[in-house]
């Protein structure tokens, strides 16, 4: 008798995908040594740092950890969101509202999900797509925030897995 699989792995490759092995997968992405502003600019965002959609398709981000390695006693109100180009044209703070830079440590950063399923995810858009294809890291406030050290974690998932085949449903049965 054949043991039974309960789960399938699957690396990143475009044409492998919730409907050919059943899993839904999730990649983390790490933009490790990241820092902050000496100055911001009066009136605006400072946008420090921005990285296009590596992925050649919609991503759902799941969840998001900030790593403070060193603490800055200034408050940078960091924020980091989905913008539509890498000057930061419409950046939201989707991901990161006001990061607390002011300790050490490990910081999950995503906005706490209501029991009633009413919070969203954000959506990073594939590239080449208008709108959200960029995440943006802005210093919101005019501080010398330049001795934070931090690195950022984002989990994502491929929007496809979660909206499979339009109108298709998958039935599971219970021996």
């Amino acid at each position: 008798m054949a043991k039974p699989i309960i789960a399938e792995i699957t690396t990143f490759d475009t044409h492998i995908n919730a409907f050919t092995t059943g899993a839904a997968r999730e990649f983390w992405i790490g933009l490790r040594g990241l820092s902050a502003a000496s100055d911001q600019d009066s009136g605006g965002n400072d946008d420090l740092y921005y990285i296009l959609n590596p992925f050649n398709q919609d991503m759902v981000v799941l969840n998001a950890l900030a790593v403070i390695t060193t603490l800055d006693a200034q408050d940078g109100d960091i924020d980091c969101g989905l913008a539509d180009d890498d000057e930061g044209t419409n950046v939201g703070a989707e991901i990161i509202n006001s990061l607390v830079n002011t300790a050490t440590g490990v910081l999950e950063c995503t906005i706490a999900q209501a029991i009633a399923g009413t919070g969203a995810k954000a959506i990073w858009r594939k590239p080449g797509t208008s709108t959200d294809s960029y995440v943006v890291i802005t210093q919101n406030t005019d501080a010398d925030v330049s001795d934070l050290r931090w690195h950022l974690f984002l989990k994502l998932m491929p929007y496809e897995d979660l909206i499979g085949d339009e109108g298709t449903q998958a039935a599971v049965s219970v021996a």
